[in-house]
Formats: structure tokens, C-alpha cells, sequence
């Protein structure tokens, strides 16, 4: 009788499934789905960026084709801001001005505005040397500085980039 009895149970215990493997595959599932979720972000909104640019006077806008003179700097090479080191930028750089009187005061102060464009430069970080939208925002901060130093905001017309390396 107790053989029969324990043989019932068996066939109970065998005929029951057991309730913790389906909740053991929900977990693993949530779990599983998180660290996705987590690894590949949350989907954020675009950031949109408010760029300056440069006030553009009169007789330029009355003729845009026209270009003035050009004073091209020696390349500029200078360690970024980086933790650790070892990131540099390479930038040859170009300055538009409005006219020969322009240029010779910017070629007057050469020493000087090149100094304040390595000291902008060299204060930057990687993640603000990529990117066209970075590019027109080192473009508005070396025309800003030059203008400072010149005394005038309307004597730089462009900032060109021949050359800009990032490594």
C-alpha cells in the first residue's frame, strides 16, 4: 500500500510542470532586453546648434562674387585638450579680409593674432574639432579673436581651412 501510495506521488510530481522555468525565461528575457537597451541608448531628440556668423557688411552683400585679399598662416600644430595627451590638430588657416589696408594691418599684427589663434586652439577638445557645425563655430571664435586684437569686427570676411587635421 505505501508503494502505491508513493508511486501516485511521483506520478503527481512527474505530471506537474514546474512554474519556475517559464518565469526564469521572462526574466532572462527583461534582463536580456535591458542591457540592449542600455548598450545601444535611448533614442534622443537632435540637438540643434545656434551658430553666429559673422556680420557681413554692405559692400560685400552688394557684391558677393568679389573676393579680397587672402593672408595664408604657417600651419599651426598644437596639442588639444585632451586628458592623457597625445591628440593633436594640424590646421593650415586663411584669413579674407576686405581690402590691402585690411591686410596689411592683420599682416602688421601677425605675431599676435597667430599666438591668440594657438591659444584657441590648443584649448579645444577632440569632439569640438569634428563635424561641419564644429567647423563654423572654430571659424566664428578665430574671426571673433582676430577681431578683438584688430580693434574691428568687419575686417575678417572668411576664414578658410586649406588643410585641417585632427589625430
Amino acid at each position: 500500500m505505501a508503494d502505491e501510495e508513493q508511486t501516485e506521488e511521483n506520478e503527481d510530481a512527474e505530471a506537474k510542470p514546474s512554474k519556475i522555468v517559464p518565469i526564469l525565461i521572462v526574466v532572462n528575457i527583461l534582463i536580456s532586453a535591458g542591457a540592449l537597451f542600455k548598450i545601444t541608448g535611448l533614442p534622443t531628440e537632435p540637438v540643434i546648434v545656434n551658430t553666429v556668423a559673422p556680420e557681413i557688411d554692405r559692400e560685400e552683400q552688394a557684391a558677393p562674387d568679389q573676393q579680397g585679399p587672402i593672408h595664408a598662416f604657417e600651419p599651426f600644430l598644437v596639442n588639444l585638450n585632451e586628458p592623457g595627451g597625445g591628440r593633436f590638430l594640424r590646421a593650415t588657416i586663411e584669413v579674407e579680409v576686405r581690402n590691402d589696408e585690411d591686410l596689411a594691418e592683420l599682416q602688421a599684427m601677425e605675431r599676435k593674432v597667430r599666438d591668440e589663434v594657438l591659444r584657441y586652439l590648443s584649448n579645444l577638445r577632440v569632439d569640438a574639432t569634428l563635424g561641419e557645425v564644429n567647423r563654423l563655430k572654430i571659424q566664428a571664435g578665430i574671426v571673433e579673436r582676430i577681431a578683438t586684437l584688430l580693434g574691428s569686427d568687419k575686417i575678417v570676411k572668411n576664414i578658410y581651412f586649406p588643410d585641417f587635421v585632427v589625430q
